[in-house]
């Protein structure tokens, strides 16, 4: 079984004053710093190295996390299951990387798969969102709701207006998703202001089927969760796919206009406990 523990002695300090946002015993915290994301650099190991087959070097290997350079630099959002005795189990997370953030070291995880010039451009707040997973025991409504509510009040917080990252299809060959990547291409293309595109040389095809061989119907409910989240809440989809190899995934990118981010989850955040029925 995968899971991801990670004991304090200490209550969980979330950034930024969102904090308390809760299901039953999962709650949602925004931590940064070594320490405090150790357990979802773990977490994120097992699901994309062990479970989905990503290719691990030496020092992955060694150190069972996932990690690289922008770590440091992001926030880093944690749904975690409460443990007697003060511990407590990640069992979700998602890494935040704003503007501001990036400057530091000059680009975005996004730039080394997908041209997103045209959202550089854009003159409001805008935010990175990526490596996202959850344990394989809590894929369920709750722990999905409760990464959605922590990003809303995160976007809310900071008035991101923009939102946009990769999203992942499992496997490298694009033939297994002909229909699905059809489906995103001829439904859900971004609009060329803010369109990113896959690099030209990783770019792969998404347009496989004529737009009326596919069953729009039949192909939304089998699409990734991420996937389906971003257009529920009418997100966008870039032009083109790329082949992550290292990570065994066929890579889209995805934009998202945080209006109804903000809407549908920030509402009362920051004013008290708010519980997820």
């Amino acid at each position: 079984m995968i899971m991801s523990l990670y004991k304090t002695p200490d209550k969980i300090e979330s950034l930024y004053g969102i904090a308390e946002i809760r299901a039953g015993n999962l709650e949602v915290f925004v931590v940064s710093g070594s320490d405090k994301i150790k357990a979802a650099q773990s977490l994120r190991y097992q699901v994309f190295f062990e479970e989905m087959g990503a290719k691990a070097g030496l020092d992955t290997l060694e150190s069972k996390l996932d990690v690289d350079e922008f770590e440091e630099l992001c926030d880093h959002l944690l749904v975690v299951e409460h443990q007697d005795g003060g511990g407590y189990n990640v069992v979700g997370t998602y890494r935040l990387l704003r503007r501001e953030a990036m400057q530091k070291i000059g680009r975005f995880y996004t730039d080394s798969e997908f041209d997103i010039s045209l959202i550089k451009q854009y003159r409001g707040n805008i935010l990175e969102v990526g490596r996202s997973c959850v344990h394989p025991n809590f894929r369920n409504r709750s722990v999905m709701q409760l990464l959605w509510r922590g990003i809303g009040a995160y976007v809310s917080k900071f008035n991101i207006g923009l939102m946009f990252g990769c999203a992942s299809f499992h496997g490298t060959d694009p033939k297994d998703h002909a229909m699905a990547l059809s489906y995103l291409y001829h439904y859900h293309l971004a609009p060329k202001e803010i369109c990113p595109r896959a690099l030209e040389s990783r770019y792969i095809e998404m347009n496989l089927m004529p737009k009326e061989e596919v069953d729009a119907k039949s192909v939304f409910p089998i699409l990734p969760p991420l996937i389906k989240g971003y257009l529920r809440l009418s997100g966008y989809i870039g032009d083109g796919a790329v082949i992550d190899y290292d990570y065994n995934t066929t890579d889209v990118s995805i934009v998202v206009k945080t209006n109804l981010v903000t809407e549908k989850y920030a509402t009362r955040y920051g004013s008290g406990k708010e519980i997820i029925d």
